[in-house]
């Protein structure tokens, strides 16, 4: 989806146009010329404010626009994988209420910086050629300063080829490209004579490949990461056919099967029903081991384990044995069947305690039909509880013992009703703001929820006489604003409610490190404690402290926090390179992690330490610099020169790595202590080996070109032991030519151990072999 926006976005579709502009007189006077008739939105940007007025009749005078103090939205523009700066990379700023499109460019340090802008929801658009476009969008009301990252994945060519399940060039095969396993972002493409495919425009991150003919039992699959070069096979895929039948040998009709393996996006027929005489037809299936899902009402599910790996000699039949059947109603207090509604059973002999679903449905579920009908089939007699929910309606537990004859379940939802708006102190419409109506009877912990349209109007309905809590929730820079008023509901009332976000109090402050000094760019979010939100609220507004959250503190390291609405907050601060001092800052009480504050207080001091910092240079055996990456664990950084001066952000025990290609792995164990720096000083890497591995039909010594293949050091060589540091496993397609590329191995005498689907070989290598030929039995076709 993000992929669509971003490129309506680049088309300018959905662009409001800007009908005329003028400049404002001495006096703040202004007259726009030349408009169409009709309904417009007046837009005024300026240094001294900025206002959005909608809804102006072309021809209207006396138009008063009320300015206020607009934010900016800044950046950087980086690649995905090295994050690396991408220099005049075009952004796009949407106000999505106005339609409203904001153009700038990043400059040398891909950086930009829109502004000033009027508060609201923004999504925004970056581009540069060599680069994918995307879009970010987070439902985050925007009224004061912030700084995001937008991450761009590079553009890169795809090439592979494509072979038959003997290894011969397949030619006029369907290529698919899919960018996640939901089958978004697809392209297509066709192989060509010598089984060759392209896609000349992709982006650099982890992908997937899926190939198809006209014969509906080949179909071939693959992962692959661009630009890298691939081959794969396609695979032959069989078919799973029998018949199902009672105990009593009676064919059974309207009997579904799912299950199996499907291969491609669409083209498997996976699932399957029975006909009169209880046969069906699954497929096409990969010749693997497979699972098969049968089910039919009033009959005990069974899930059965199938080996295609050799042929059936006989059709796949199954017996099905008859199931405990529960049947009944679901419908409102007013006898209303209520269709879609989700039903799961649990023989439990106690319900649950009010405030959670049950994890699961242990022993049956399903969902109303239209007429509000629902069946579940059990294993065996017994009593239980039956879970019901559905959007609008409330949770309700329902006992029952079966077997019955029927249940009859009904809903509550009441005739009463509750709609209002929600506006901003000035008593303009909130279109960004979600609704939570708690219901405050005992164990009732969780809330009918919807959100607000365009002009702030929102409708709850069939709703039950009682006591509420309506809660409004709107997410800004660094906090998420709560506000709540009760309402007392009585059956057959409605209530209108209008809900009024007032300006609140303010928090200002400055960040500063341990000498005094300000730190810019901190990050900080006002929570509200745990103890301050009320029993009825079963959760809390979210506090999130990571990443492009929060408020950012200024070049003078102050800060701002606007419209706090209750007693106090917890005030938390974060910084690369930094760590948060509760316990030396000022103007609060401070506790684990956080600087309790009461909202207006304004001489707030958060302390933010400098954290210790690691630093060195990576070189080859020669002493030149070698490009590499760094870092404990998984969590590496991209050091493009060599030289490396970066924070640690844990004190104790660490072991850091340094990767290169074509290197070993180099470790060193390190204890971070509080205050210390550590130099590594010069860390000289060691060359390892690259041997390619080639893989052959033992039968034909053909190459096994486009076979999935593992190939890693074994412990078998036991005249030689080797204990030095271990390649990465290699587990990958072999090549157009079956052949592997293995890095990372010592120059010592080693063995590898080489398997592909259903064999395996161990191949011996000297300790400077660059080549190794494999014979193993090729996977079964």
């Amino acid at each position: 989806m993000d992929r669509e926006y971003a490129r309506l976005v680049e088309a300018r579709e959905g662009e409001a146009p800007v009908l005329a502009r003028t400049q404002t007189a001495d006096d703040g006077t202004f007259v726009l010329e030349g408009l169409p008739p009709g309904a417009l939105t007046l837009w005024a940007l300026g240094d001294s404010g900025v206002g959005v007025q909608p809804n102006v009749q072309t021809g209207s005078d006396g138009v008063t626009l009320a300015l206020e103090e607009g934010f900016f939205l800044s950046g950087g523009v980086v690649e995905q994988s090295s994050r690396a700066p991408i220099p005049g990379a075009r952004v796009t700023v949407v106000h999505e209420a106005g339609s409203r499109f904001f153009d700038t460019l990043a400059d040398d340090r891909g950086r930009f910086r829109v502004g000033p802008l009027p508060p609201g929801s923004y999504m925004r658009v970056a581009s540069a050629k060599g680069w994918r476009a995307t879009a970010f969008r987070e439902a985050v009301w925007l009224d004061t300063d912030v700084d995001v990252t937008l991450e761009l994945p590079k553009i890169v060519r795809l090439s592979g080829v494509v072979l038959t399940p003997e290894g011969l060039p397949a030619s006029n095969v369907t290529v698919q490209l899919e960018r996640d396993r939901h089958g978004n972002d697809i392209q297509t493409a066709w192989s060509d004579a010598r089984g060759r495919f392209s896609f000349e425009e992709v982006p650099a991150i982890p992908l997937r490949l899926r190939a198809w003919t006209d014969d509906p039992t080949v179909f071939g699959d693959a992962s692959v990461i661009p630009p890298e070069e691939i081959a794969f096979r396609l695979k032959r895929y069989t078919f799973i056919e029998g018949t199902v039948r009672d105990e009593q040998g009676h064919p059974l009709e309207g009997v579904r099967l799912s299950g199996g393996e499907p291969p491609v996006g669409g083209r498997s027929t996976y699932d399957a029903t029975t006909d009169a005489a209880g046969h069906y037809r699954v497929g096409p299936v990969r010749k693997t081991d497979a699972f098969l899902r049968i089910h039919r009402e009033h009959y005990q599910p069974e899930t059965e384990f199938i080996s295609l790996r050799q042929p059936h000699p006989c059709p796949w039949d199954f017996t099905l044995t008859p199931a405990v059947s529960f049947e009944g109603r679901v419908v409102d207090s007013e006898g209303i069947p209520l269709p879609g509604v989700e039903l799961g059973l649990n023989l439990v002999a106690e319900p649950p305690d009010g405030l959670g679903r049950p994890r699961a449905a242990e022993h049956g579920g399903g969902k109303t039909d239209a007429g509000g009908r629902f069946l579940i089939d059990m294993s065996r007699e017994g009593s239980g509880w039956l879970y019901a929910e559905a959007p609008d309606l409330p949770y309700t537990v329902t006992p029952f013992q079966v077997p019955t004859r029927e249940l009859h379940v009904v809903i509550p939802g009441g005739r009463a009703s509750v709609s209002g708006t929600v506006v901003d102190a000035r008593g303009r419409p909130l279109s960004n703001v979600s609704l939570y109506l708690w219901d405050t009877a005992p164990e009732r912990g969780h809330a009918r929820t919807t959100t607000v349209d365009s002009g702030g109007a929102f409708t709850l309905k069939r709703l039950n006489a009682g006591r509420y809590h309506l809660e409004a929730r709107i997410r800004t820079p660094g906090i998420e604003h709560s506000l709540s008023r009760p309402i007392a509901l009585e059956e057959d009332t409605h209530a209108q409610v209008s809900l009024r976000f007032e300006e609140g109090r303010t928090v200002r402050g400055v960040t500063v490190d341990a000498h005094g000094q300000p730190v810019a760019g901190a990050r900080l979010v006002a929570c509200l404690p745990l103890e301050d939100i009320p029993a009825w609220q079963a959760d809390a507004p979210a506090c999130p402290s990571m990443g492009d959250e929060g408020v950012l503190s200024g070049p003078d390291g102050r800060f701002v926090f606007n419209h706090l609405r209750a007693p106090r907050y917890r005030l938390i601060a974060w910084k690369d390179g930094h760590a948060f001092a509760p316990a030396l800052s000022q103007g609060g009480t401070p506790e684990p992690g956080a600087l309790s504050v009461t909202a207006g207080a304004q001489d707030v001091r958060l302390v933010m330490e400098r954290r210790p910092r690691i630093t060195g240079r990576v070189v080859r055996e020669d002493g030149t610099l070698l490009p590499c990456s760094i870092g404990e664990g998984s969590r590496q950084v991209r050091i493009p020169d060599g030289l490396f001066n970066l924070p640690l952000p844990m004190e104790g025990p660490q072991t850091f790595v340094v990767r290169a290609k074509g290197y070993f792995d180099l470790e060193r164990r390190i204890v971070v202590r509080p205050g210390k720096d550590i130099d590594l000083g010069t860390l000289k890497m060691t060359r390892a080996r690259t041997t390619r591995v080639i893989v052959l039909d033992e039968a034909t010594h053909a190459p096994l070109a486009g076979v999935s293949v593992g190939i890693d050091m074994s412990d078998s060589n036991t005249s030689h032991p080797y204990a030095g540091p271990r390649p990465i496993p290699y587990f990958w397609n072999l090549d157009a030519k079956g052949s592997a590329e293995i890095v990372g191995l010592p120059f010592a005498p080693i063995v590898l151990y080489v398997r592909v689907e259903g064999a395996s070989k161990l191949v011996t290598l000297d300790a400077r072999q660059k080549t190794a030929t494999v014979l193993i039995r090729a996977p079964e076709q």
